[in-house]
């Protein structure tokens, strides 16, 4: 079986997953823009205006301070369409490889919220001590939620 390359980062306490192919650019979260464009969930990264998707307020809508009180990141791809968008992320990610069998294919969800309806596959890493489960954003998913 193949390995494939993914770009992980964490939303909340939630190790999330895009491949590194879909990756396009990885930056610090501006904290200041112009004109109200993160009151509209836009960005302004040099000529380009981004969409920015923050999913903190579906895995820990209680715990976490609001997005302008944290240092984030914005990690660049493109949707289906091919529109420049960032996932804001609580710290740098890191590049990993994923055996081909670890990774498993989850269910639909039929809720208009929360993990499942972003996610499409988890792999599960387990050493020695900890296991840990790293679900694979899926763009689409969250772009067009089942209805």
């Amino acid at each position: 079986m193949g390995t494939n390359k993914f770009i992980v980062f964490k939303i909340g306490d939630c190790p999330m997953a895009l491949p590194l192919n879909d990756v396009l650019k990885v930056v610090n979260y501006p904290s200041e823009t112009s004109g109200g464009l993160r009151d509209l969930g836009l960005v302004q990264l040099g000529k380009h205006t981004i969409r920015v998707l923050d999913f903190h307020r579906y895995l820990t809508p209680k715990t976490l301070a609001s997005i302008g009180d944290r240092k984030s990141f914005l990690v660049i791809t493109r949707t289906p369409e091919g529109e420049l968008c960032g996932i804001v992320v609580d710290e740098p990610p890191n590049l990993i490889e994923l055996q081909s069998e670890m990774i498993r294919s989850l269910p639909t969800s039929e809720s208009h919220s929360g993990l499942l309806q972003m996610v499409s596959h988890a792999a599960v890493l387990s050493d020695e001590d900890t296991t840990t489960t790293i679900f694979l954003l899926d763009i689409k998913r969250i772009l067009n939620p089942v209805i």
